[in-house]
């Protein structure tokens, strides 16, 4: 997978945000406090003083992912080569200089057109730009709340819908969870590349979430006897909609919740209560 971590700085050059060194730097400082209690609770067997658990039903759409953004570009901002005055310094310069070179050799007609031009060139050389990195995690957010916004029907319809929260021992998040009469589907947002050609979806992302909605299996088995489903919701030109890939249900945005809704049996309400009561006591906000 193409990414690299060197312990400062992840690394990443998909524009669809699937490398791994990634998502470990979209975790939070809380998250990474759980899980360094969890690893030390594990590896020691002591238990650390309880904390308040957080209502996963707090926690926003992209939220994880916003907060990566936002780290990312103050970082980015604080090491800028520049700050804005110098910036400012530095066009202002070159406004001055070519208007007094054009003026002395060609003329002062072409004076002010020469300075407003290269003030225009030298602000946009030397401007602040944001990481691939930086973008990745802000597309990503953006993304997941348009996802969210498509489940949202879901939710007055009844179904328990989650957004970005994880499992303990999780180093990533369930972007998008929804439990329902049909059983429970992990959904992800991913939007395709305009430069990627066709209908093809990585196959990391289709493994990545199917391996998401086994470990939700897991952690409800002995609880609920209820299906657990997999679906990727393809921003973007899309035309494999209703496509199992790897056991992953594939759409486009505007056949999500039809998709949704549209497979499987209604289970017993014994079984649906009993899933969505062990889902709310594990998982806690990913950001």
């Amino acid at each position: 997978m193409a990414g690299s971590h060197d312990g400062r700085v992840c690394l990443c050059d998909r524009a669809d945000g699937t490398c791994a060194g990634l998502a470990v730097r979209r975790l939070s400082l809380a998250r990474v406090q759980d899980l360094a209690e969890e690893i030390w609770t594990a590896s020691s067997g002591d238990l650390l003083p309880a904390r308040p658990a957080a209502d996963p039903r707090s926690s926003r759409a992209g939220a994880s992912a916003q907060a990566a953004y936002l780290r990312r570009r103050e970082q980015e901002r604080q090491s800028w080569g520049l700050d804005w005055a110098w910036w400012s310094l530095a066009v202002i310069g070159a406004a001055l200089a070519g208007a007094t070179l054009v003026g002395a050799t060609v003329g002062s007609w072409l004076a002010m057109p020469a300075a407003l031009l290269l003030a225009a060139w030298t602000g946009q050389r030397l401007r602040f730009r944001l990481s691939l990195e930086a973008t990745i995690c802000r597309r990503l957010a953006a993304t997941q709340r348009r996802t969210a916004a498509l489940l949202a029907s879901l939710a007055d319809e009844g179904w328990q819908v989650l957004h970005d929260v994880t499992l303990p021992g999780w180093l990533d998040s369930l972007e998008h969870l929804a439990v329902g009469p049909n059983g429970v589907w992990v959904v992800a947002s991913w939007r395709r590349p305009r430069r990627l050609l066709g209908g093809t979806v990585p196959v990391e992302v289709v493994h990545g979430l199917r391996s998401q909605a086994e470990g939700v299996a897991e952690v409800l088995d002995g609880w609920a006897q209820v299906p657990v489903r997999a679906l990727l919701c393809v921003h973007g030109a899309w035309s494999g909609t209703g496509q199992l890939l790897h056991d992953v249900l594939v759409t486009a945005p505007r056949q999500l919740t039809d998709a949704i809704q549209g497979h499987g049996a209604p289970l017993p309400p014994g079984e649906l209560e009993g899933a969505t009561t062990r889902l709310l006591q594990l998982l806690r906000p990913a950001a």
